[in-house]
């Protein structure tokens, strides 16, 4: 749970507007279906899933989240037992544990692994010492129809039911402490309306993400739908609900383990390179890899002007603001630079003088214009330059 808590104290911290950090997560059943969904709003696209085939110790288990984080965000295992967290703003805790943590800290995880449904999950997790709901809630769901929030408020650990309702919504604010749910979340009373009058569907569902999705710096960049009767995972990404990836999870656990990045599964789309040129904070992810990439220019004609920069989105090469980063001149027709970038990163770039004063032209003497690039694994990036003239 380390980065995990890492990445809600961030949040928490850049503003009170919950909008800011608005993950949305329901359940709802009838006697014939059981779904749970949400949204994972989030400053990174680096997402992915990852699935377990069970073992003698642990049932199979399918978990999403980020690349480059020790915990995910949710999963469901081959008996629908489901979870997801969202952030909340921070509740006071004035409570000694006298229990151990769970080994890898976030207890939901060792639930999926070891319990069947939600009454085996709250057994287990009372067992261990959960100081991240300081600053979250967890939604469980099971495929029975039963569901529970965990959350802290009033200095107890506190077990929210469904009670009379057939659905259950957490988003981002502590329901404990809440008088009137409905009035402190519009995305909560937008799903409660929509989950009160409808039998539980995927189409319902998807419907009750796309209206609840979030746009902005921390957007909806993965949604998921779960037939927790049927263990099926309908996953759509960065809030685009016209593509659709089925998963089935009794299929997929026999062919063993696997994992993959959501955007794999999915048509590139404008929106999301836009992000993740212009405002993904992939760079706050400790533990994604880093790849060199090398930047070497090749002039026809020796370049007068002496010095060539490159410029791009990216921090490193100054996000745009001139001249970027200089690149190191070999001899006179040749120019290097290497720099290292985070493993999925993707940026736009130029190669510019320095005071933009010079056109570039490529061997087709056409204008050499801003290139983009995903960062994969150490790469070359050669520029061929047959031609240059003042602007």
């Amino acid at each position: 749970m380390k980065t995990y808590l890492k990445q809600i104290l961030l949040l928490s911290f850049l503003s009170l507007n919950s909008y800011l950090y608005a993950c949305t997560i329901f359940t709802s059943s009838s006697d014939n279906a059981v779904f749970a969904g949400n949204n994972e709003d989030m400053c990174t696209t680096n997402s992915l899933i990852h699935i377990f085939p069970s073992t003698q110790a642990s049932y199979g288990r399918i978990l999403w989240g980020f690349k480059g984080e020790e915990n995910y965000q949710g999963g469901m295992n081959e008996y629908g037992l489901f979870f997801d967290g969202a952030s909340t703003p921070k509740v006071e805790m004035a409570y000694k544990w006298d229990l151990p943590k769970y080994n890898g800290d976030y207890v939901m995880q060792g639930a999926l692994e070891q319990c069947k449904t939600v009454e085996e999950a709250l057994l287990f997790i009372k067992n261990y010492k959960m100081p991240y709901l300081q600053y979250s809630h967890i939604l469980l769901a099971d495929a029975t129809g039963d569901a529970v929030i965990v959350e802290w408020g009033d200095n107890k650990m506190n077990f929210i039911r469904k009670g009379e309702s057939n659905y259950l919504v957490a988003t981002n604010f502590n329901i404990t402490e809440t008088t009137n749910p409905t009035d402190e979340c519009f995305r909560y009373a937008t799903v409660e309306k929509m989950l009160k009058n409808n039998e539980p569907t995927v189409e319902l569902f998807k419907n009750a993400l796309s209206l609840t999705h979030v746009e902005g710096k921390y957007p909806t960049v993965y949604s998921n739908v779960c037939d927790l009767k049927n263990q099926k995972l309908y996953l759509y990404n960065f809030h685009n609900y016209s593509y659709c990836k089925e998963i089935d999870l009794k299929k997929e656990l026999l062919s063993g383990e696997k994992q993959y990045m959501i955007r794999s599964f999915f048509p590139v789309s404008t929106a999301e390179s836009m992000f993740r040129m212009m405002n993904d904070c992939i760079d706050n992810f400790d533990n994604v890899p880093t790849f060199e990439v090398t930047f070497q220019i090749k002039l026809k004609i020796p370049f007068v002007d002496d010095k060539l920069y490159v410029q791009g989105s990216a921090k490193e090469l100054g996000d745009w603001d001139e001249p970027g980063v200089e690149l190191n001149k070999i001899d006179n027709q040749t120019y290097e630079k290497t720099i290292s970038f985070k493993e999925g990163k993707m940026f736009d770039f130029s190669i510019s003088s320095l005071n933009n004063n010079y056109h570039l032209f490529d061997s087709n003497l056409e204008l050499i214009r801003e290139k983009a690039i995903e960062v994969k694994n150490d790469t070359i990036i050669t520029i061929l330059i047959n031609d240059w003239k003042m602007k």
